[in-house]
């Protein structure tokens, strides 16, 4: 029941991000594309982004953390093969996107971590 509830919020940011990113022209297509990428986005970041931030550890250390976007980036570069290349629209948009997700999942988890930290004290 926890991953329903996590998959549904991160999914519903995401869409924020991506719908955000698709009304300034970043990325083409509909408001319905942005929202099957959200929940692919969402799906590929619970389920592979841990391996990938794993696997970038050793790189995020060298560059004080600058990896963990290009992690972000290869998440998002999934959920785009995933889909059928919706999405598609360029590094520099893709990378803006990663960042805006990236800087997303960071307050999520914080919000996360102040509500544990209330519940216990």
């Amino acid at each position: 029941m926890k991953f329903i509830i996590r998959y549904s919020i991160k999914a519903a940011f995401y869409y924020l991000i991506l719908l955000g990113a698709w009304a300034v022209g970043l990325i083409p297509g509909t408001a319905l594309t942005a929202l099957w990428a959200a929940l692919m986005l969402a799906l590929v970041n619970m389920v592979l982004r841990p391996v990938f931030v794993a696997v970038a550890l050793p790189f995020n250390i060298i560059t004080f953390g600058i990896a963990s976007i290009f992690a972000n980036l290869l998440s998002l570069v999934v959920a785009n093969a995933i889909i059928g290349g919706l999405i598609t629209s360029g590094f520099w948009a893709m990378l803006l996107v990663a960042l805006a997700v990236m800087l997303l999942d960071d307050c999520i988890r914080a919000i996360r971590a102040a509500v544990r930290a209330g519940k216990t004290a």
